[in-house]
């Protein structure tokens, strides 16, 4: 192996990341001529030619993007090592910051915090609620431990690392006053397409870029479960909602859930404890994690996938 290797693959997975040289030379603080020859240096140890330079930007060859595959996954145990290493060098944190966007289940997370400030009251908790496009980057900036936030595709994968925690069955409701909860049920997916739909989002309004969950051209979009809930309870629009948020509002009558014949399973929300992979939880945390997963597991509103 090239005694340089594990430095020239950095700085080939951070001409990938930010698309020039110039740029992957700012963000390692070396100058362009110097990344240029360590690249120069990796492609002739490797015997291939790793970006396209004939163009404005330098592209990926095709034997470059299978490179970067195996580059992003050393990268990435390198990162678990130096963790370890540092693990092993110092205590365990005692204040740990833990980020969660607004859809986590609140009542075993409360729980399972709970149980945890007995068994360790040394531990200082910093919790924060805060938008999940926001979370991997208080992550990345070493504000914060863990991120407790559903699955979506816009979570990077490359420095980070994660585990389910938890399974939520997502399904749509309104108030017992909607139009929606009027219509002779069941009714057809298309009846979704004519009222509003409330959903859950950090960014403004792009149809374009919606999946299967949204289902209509009127759409509000909020950044938050609870304001999402009460414009659902004032009548304003329908919304998917997992059962911990409405179960108190179904059992109430303030909510009525929507019988649709063209729905016949609830959307499976996914929720993950995320993590920078060069900063895993410690042993305090790590066991935090699995009472948040035991308690998440083991409420009323957890959902179980069936298979076979």
């Amino acid at each position: 192996m090239h005694p340089n290797l594990l430095d020239q693959l950095t700085v080939f997975e951070t001409i990938a990341d930010t698309g020039t040289f110039s740029a992957a030379a700012k963000k390692l603080n070396r100058t362009v001529s110097a990344v240029g020859y360590t690249i120069g240096q990796l492609e002739d140890h490797l015997g291939l030619t790793l970006f396209d330079r004939s163009g404005y930007r330098p592209k990926l060859t095709d034997e470059g993007k299978a490179i970067l595959r195996d580059a992003n996954m050393i990268g990435r145990r390198i990162e678990r090592l130096s963790a370890r290493a540092g693990a092993l060098q110092q205590m365990a944190a005692v204040n740990a910051t833990i980020l969660i966007d607004s859809l986590f289940p609140r009542a075993p997370l409360a729980l399972a915090l709970a149980d945890f400030a007995r068994q360790h009251p040394e531990v200082q908790l910093t919790i924060q609620e805060i938008q999940v496009d926001k979370i991997a980057e208080r992550l990345e900036m070493g504000e914060a431990h863990i991120g407790l936030l559903a699955l979506n595709d816009m979570l990077p994968m490359q420095h980070f690392d994660g585990r389910q925690i938890a399974l939520r069955g997502a399904f749509p409701v309104a108030a017992p006053d909607h139009p929606l909860a009027q219509i002779k049920a069941p009714f057809p997916l298309s009846e979704f397409d004519n009222y509003r739909q409330i959903i859950l989002s950090s960014e403004a309004v792009d149809e374009g870029r919606y999946n299967y969950h949204v289902h209509i051209t009127d759409l509000w979009a909020v950044n938050t479960a609870t304001l999402a809930l009460d414009l659902v309870r004032q009548g304003v629009g329908w919304a998917f909602m997992t059962r911990d948020s409405v179960a108190e509002d179904l059992e109430a009558g303030r909510l009525v859930t929507l019988d649709c014949a063209d729905i016949h399973d609830w959307a499976a929300l996914r929720f993950t404890a995320f993590w920078q992979t060069n900063n895993p939880p410690d042993a305090r945390l790590s066991y935090l994690i699995d009472m948040i997963e035991k308690a998440c597991e083991e409420s009323s509103g957890a959902t179980r996938l069936v298979v076979g």
